[in-house]
């Protein structure tokens, strides 16, 4: 554990995954909440696929709805996406092995956000930047 990081007991891990299940039923929002938050992380580990411009337009959308988010951490990739602006969302857990997919698992909100969230809590308990990050999350 790097110095300075809380121990994993410091994060709830029950509050984080209510926190993650509770803003992702809007899809738009969850996305500006994950690239604001875990944006601090080292790499790129948020990708947002959005609606075409015209599409937008064509719906009375000033902005291009988010269609999916993709959340990189270590070899699991964490997927919330939709067909369409207001349709349902799919929530799928990627285990990935040097960039190939190995297996797709689609799971509810609530497996998701817990799964997502023991996996930030692992993070941050390697790295004080990512602590700090989880440490916005849960307080």
């Amino acid at each position: 554990m790097t110095q300075g990081t809380p121990p994993s007991s410091f994060f709830d891990l029950e509050m984080l995954a209510s926190e993650l299940r509770r803003q992702s039923s809007d899809l738009s929002m969850y996305a500006g909440f994950l690239l604001n938050v875990l944006s601090a992380l080292p790499g790129d580990i948020v990708e947002v696929r959005r609606e075409g411009k015209i599409k937008a337009r064509l719906g009375g959308r000033g902005e291009p709805a988010v269609l999916g988010v993709q959340v990189t951490l270590g070899d699991r990739r964490y997927l919330l996406d939709r067909v369409e602006f207001g349709g349902p969302l799919t929530a799928v857990i990627q285990h990935a092995s040097g960039g190939v997919v190995m297996s797709n698992k689609r799971v509810t909100i609530e497996e998701w956000s817990a799964a997502m969230a023991a996996e930030l809590v692992r993070v941050a308990n390697a790295n004080a930047a990512a602590a700090a990050v989880l440490a916005r999350l849960t307080l």
